[in-house]
């Protein structure tokens, strides 16, 4: 294969993958407690040549050219989102680190995982039986109990304290459970406002993280930054495209001048 054409080809597929992160951050911009994906690359070395292995996930014949990049997992932007006022006595927003989290859905097989689910995305409502959970998806939200949290019909009268505990009228009724991740590497986007974290593990969150009731945490991604990014990358994929075509065209000429004296 032509070596400049194989560079401009990883240029375009690491350009693409650039775009669909932009491009779904973007569309996720106004979303209620969206942090958006931050994606990362690793150069592949030619200096791989003399050192065999020395990446776990690569590809002998690739690494054979040398040059292109390597994908990793998607970190997730887990800086604090602005707060919003909204009055609605069943929206909350964490300042700080943790997270809600929310009943995982049983496996098919019935088998047990040591899996959590959590968000960040406060606003909840009370579903037809009565428990406590996400407006956008219905999942319902435990308590440090490990059990949904059960509201009765009139919801006006809810007050949520800064330590998660729900009181309605003079009683309480529970207290939302914030989990802090042992390591946010093991966070992984599960779609519906909700991400995994995978193993479960969990360590113990800082006395500095508050709930706000009647406030929701908008989403940590700006949308003109992301706008003006995602146009700096469709750019750079133009640019690898001409390259490819050029090199493309290099590789026909020689052909066409060479292949004569056969």
């Amino acid at each position: 294969m032509n070596y400049g054409f194989h560079l401009s080809t990883a240029g375009v597929i690491t350009g693409m993958r650039r775009l669909d992160t932009l491009a779904n951050n973007l569309a996720n911009s106004t979303t209620v407690g969206f942090k958006g994906d931050l994606l990362n690359l690793m150069a592949r070395k030619p200096e791989n040549l003399e050192n065999p292995g020395a990446y776990s996930d690569t590809n002998a014949a690739l690494d054979a050219l040398g040059g292109g990049s390597l994908f990793q997992p998607n970190a997730i932007d887990l800086s604090q989102g602005s707060m919003r006022r909204t009055e609605n006595p069943l929206d909350v927003a964490i300042e700080g680190d943790g997270f809600l989290q929310l009943e995982s859905p049983k496996a098919a097989n019935g088998a047990k995982s040591n899996d959590l689910l959590l968000t960040r995305a406060g606003a909840l409502a009370r579903d037809t039986q009565g428990r406590l959970v996400l407006a956008t998806s219905g999942a319902p939200v435990l308590g440090t109990d490990g059990n949904p949290i059960v509201l009765s019909n009139d919801t006006s009268k809810v007050r949520i304290d800064e330590n998660g505990s729900i009181f309605q009228g003079d009683d309480e009724i529970g207290q939302l459970a914030i989990v802090n991740p042992a390591n946010v590497a093991d966070l992984r986007k599960e779609g519906r406002d909700a991400i995994r974290l995978v193993g479960g593990k969990i360590k113990p969150t800082p006395g500095a993280t508050r709930l706000h009731q009647n406030t929701l945490e908008d989403s940590t991604v700006d949308p003109v930054v992301t706008l003006a990014e995602l146009v700096r990358v469709s750019r750079g994929i133009e640019f690898s495209t001409r390259l490819m075509q050029s090199q493309d065209q290099m590789t026909g000429r020689l052909l066409d001048t060479f292949g004569r004296f056969n």
